[in-house]
């Protein structure tokens, strides 16, 4: 568990031991009495934009607006036109962003007040929310994205969160992160619960998301084959010819080295080996195998055992693409 996760679970642990006191009350004000049960609370969720996904860091950086509206009978009675008032003199459901890492509210802790007690509450927020993601399939990888937005505070009377039924949640047509293709996405209430015997309501945004592999495979995946093809030049050389065995060897695993130091920026630093790190790996060994057969085939030379160093070569030129078939079928078929 991450240590963000560890201390919104502790604050939210918090605030619920502090709600015991304060009952229903938030900032002054009781939930309003309802004839309703659970009182109704409507929410929506639009995500406005997507700037960045960062799989190392577990987070994403989003632009999401968000409301909530209620009915207020102690408004109804105090005002006679809609009104905007400072959040604190009403009654609100204390919405919090559950996984916020950092953000930044864009928008005035403001609410609209109308005459039949109707109360509106808008807020922007923009920054990072941390996602656990599963990285085993990158950079073929599909991802669930979560907003989740919980009312804190609230003990002796439940709410019920529902989508409002006036205002969609959504996504915007187009994210300025353009590596990833939105495959589904869905809003609904639904009960956070941060430990046992804890439970908060809220409400969820979840959209689906498929990373666009085409930078990946053109960047790292091409170049890598190349290498790998690049270094089976050795198994067509003659062992008489030791020293451009060895020269065509050593080149091709320096080669692999500048190539592991410029792509290592593009990989996710995670504990566990993704797909293409099971492809990088599988052609690291393959062309540290052939700088061994061909250390291999010039200590034969050197014994004069030429048939015997042609014989290695010729086995090499089939078992090393056969291996690198295995490898491509491991780390990205299966």
């Amino acid at each position: 568990m991450s240590s963000t996760k560890k201390v919104i679970i502790a604050l939210l642990s918090l605030t619920f031991f502090l709600g015991v006191f304060n009952s229903s009350v938030l900032g002054g004000h009781k939930m309003p009495e309802s004839s309703e049960s659970p009182f109704p609370v409507e929410m929506a969720v639009f995500i406005v934009d997507v700037d960045d996904i960062d799989g190392a860091e577990q987070n994403f950086t989003a632009n999401v607006y968000y409301m909530a509206s209620w009915y207020d009978p102690n408004v109804a009675e105090r005002f006679n036109e809609k009104d905007v008032l400072p959040a604190t003199e009403v009654w609100t459901p204390n919405i919090q962003v559950v996984n916020q890492q950092k953000i930044w509210p864009t928008l005035p802790e403001v609410v609209e007040v109308y005459p039949d007690g109707l109360v509106i509450y808008r807020q922007r927020v923009w920054g990072q929310f941390s996602m656990p993601f599963d990285l085993r399939d990158f950079p073929f990888d599909t991802q669930d994205f979560v907003v989740q937005l919980v009312s804190i505070g609230q003990q002796e009377r439940k709410m019920e969160i529902a989508q409002s039924k006036e205002v969609p949640s959504g996504l915007a047509d187009k994210f300025s992160q353009a590596d990833w293709e939105i495959l589904d996405w869905k809003a609904e209430g639904h009960q956070y619960r941060p430990m046992k015997n804890v439970e908060r309501d809220g409400f969820m945004l979840t959209f689906l998301a498929k990373r666009k592999t085409g930078y990946y495979i053109i960047k790292i995946i091409i170049p890598l084959v190349l290498i790998v093809m690049m270094s089976w030049a050795v198994y067509w050389i003659d062992p008489k010819d030791a020293g451009t065995q060895v020269g065509v060897a050593v080149t091709s695993m320096l080669t692999l080295i500048a190539y592991r130091f410029a792509t290592d920026a593009l990989l996710p630093k995670v504990s566990y080996l993704t797909r293409l790190d099971y492809f990088i790996l599988g052609s690291t060994i393959l062309i540290f195998s052939g700088l061994v057969e061909v250390l291999m085939t010039t200590a034969l030379a050197k014994r004069d055992k030429f048939k015997l160093a042609r014989t290695v070569d010729r086995i090499a030129r089939i078992i090393m693409p056969l291996l690198f078939a295995a490898v491509i079928l491991k780390a990205f078929l299966y």
